[in-house]
């Protein structure tokens, strides 16, 4: 069995709890304010993309979206004027959220100020994280979203608790219409994740069994409250698919699948038959040439497509669902080639690299600061990814070790969900792993943290 430990009466006076709280808000506030004075945004080579399709929904809207990628970053892009000052600017307002619901987060499912603290200040220390807020790519938003999902299902969690506790009384109706309403905006933020990185489509379904399964009350209040909880992703990922494959005949969250699936069997591109030479062949000189200059193939796909749209007569998105089919095909065929990318893609998802901008700094004197930082802010952050790796591993084989380590639902649900996305990014994709758990580092920290803390008060029991 797990615990529920801390989900019902999280501790602490009310006069600490505000006193933490506002010197955490301080300390965020203040560090974002000398980042805007020091710093500047980002660009990356996914950023022009981002700006392209904004522009294009600020104009036309969805007449002219070519879907090449889901729309809820570049729908707030070009909500925000596609002015990349004003995106940091909201993006620095969600890191400064993402760290007072870490705060929150922690706090009420530990039953204890010390690892909201502490899980709440290292994402604002850690430059991984809030140096991402000044780049104009969709992670942060991400973040934002998957983990106002967590709190949201932490506070479905406690509010279930509360409706299912002898003598609830009169106050029982009430509380279950609050549920419906938690789990009803749980299904949405979950939903909306999964608009701005694919990767997240996960999330509603994962959720799902714990929204539904946890529930103590009667079939019909599971039942209902599941409905509650599905609206919102049948409605918004379920519409997105339909959209996709009504405009461009692709169930699929992109029309990029084809070109992701490349960077997986590029490698191994001359095992296609003559039939599609056209195809195979020109994509072979440009990923020749990329392992010659880079000594990988990774992103010479992206290189490759004027050419081979023209040497196979497809439209790009014709293309696209071309070259699903043939690395489908190379899949099945060479599986064992496969299973080594997929094994590294994940290997990769775990190194924590920092991505900042040395020239966006306004005094140069601040360049080695930044970059000490940097190296400092990764070592922690790999230490925490080992941490969660190896706890993982004792929880699975050892219950007393489980018990040791504190785990409970909420570890359960935020430990599932990162253990999923590590696997299912690798399945899709051998490009830029590493930065796929960029989302879902804060998370991983704070269920460190909260093992740790666990452990520690276990033994000073002992």
């Amino acid at each position: 069995m797990t615990e529920r430990r801390g989900l019902d009466k999280p501790a602490g006076g009310l006069n600490s709890v505000r006193a933490a709280a506002i010197g955490l808000a301080a300390f965020g506030l203040v560090e974002r304010i000398g980042l805007w004075l020091v710093y500047a945004p980002a660009s990356f080579g996914d950023t022009p993309s981002y700006f392209r399709l904004a522009a294009a929904l600020s104009e036309s809207g969805l007449s002219a979206y070519d879907a090449t990628r889901v729309p809820g970053y570049p729908a707030l892009i070009g909500l925000l004027g596609q002015d990349p000052k004003l995106v940091w600017l909201f993006q620095m307002a969600a890191g400064w959220g993402i760290s007072m619901l870490l705060f929150w987060i922690g706090w009420v499912t530990t039953g204890s100020l010390g690892p909201g603290l502490v899980a709440g200040m290292a994402y604002n220390l850690i430059p991984g994280q809030i140096l991402f807020e000044a780049n104009l790519l969709s992670e942060t938003l991400t973040a934002f979203l998957v983990i106002l999902g967590l709190a949201l299902w932490v506070a479905l969690e406690r509010e279930a608790g509360r409706s299912r506790a002898p003598g609830t009384g009169p106050g029982e109706s009430a509380g279950q219409d609050r549920e419906l309403v938690l789990a009803g905006l749980l299904g949405v933020t979950s939903a909306l994740a999964g608009m701005v990185r694919p990767l997240f489509f996960v999330f509603p379904a994962w959720l799902f069994a714990f929204v539904v399964s946890k529930d103590a009350h009667e079939r019909t209040h599971r039942i209902v409250r599941a409905i509650a909880f599905g609206v919102g992703p049948v409605l918004i990922l379920g519409g997105w698919l339909n959209w996709v494959n009504s405009t461009y005949g692709m169930l699929s969250p992109t029309t990029m699948t084809g070109y992701h699936l490349v960077q997986h069997t590029g490698e191994y591109f001359e095992f296609l038959p003559d039939e599609v030479a056209p195809i195979r062949d020109t994509y072979l000189r440009y990923r020749d040439a990329r392992i010659a200059e880079r000594g990988v193939q990774t992103n010479a796909i992206w290189d490759a497509i004027p050419e081979m749209t023209e040497a196979s007569g497809l439209s790009f998105f014709g293309l696209s669902a071309e070259l699903q089919r043939l690395s489908l095909r190379l899949i099945a065929e060479h599986p064992g080639l496969y299973l080594g990318n997929v094994i590294q893609g994940w290997i990769d998802f775990w190194k924590a690299p920092v991505y900042w901008d040395r020239a966006g700094l306004e005094s140069g004197w601040l360049g080695p600061l930044f970059a000490g930082w940097a190296v400092l802010g990764r070592g922690l952050s790999l230490v925490a990814n080992a941490a969660f790796l190896m706890g993982s591993a004792a929880a699975v084989v050892s219950r007393k070790l489980r018990r040791r380590l504190g785990v409970d639902h909420f570890a359960l649900v935020v430990g599932g969900l990162i253990g999923l996305s590590s696997i299912v990014q690798t399945l899709v994709d051998h490009g830029d792993n590493p930065r796929f758990l960029v989302p879902l580092q804060a998370v991983v920290i704070l269920l460190v943290v909260r093992a740790g803390w666990t452990w520690w008060r276990g033994a000073a029991k002992a």
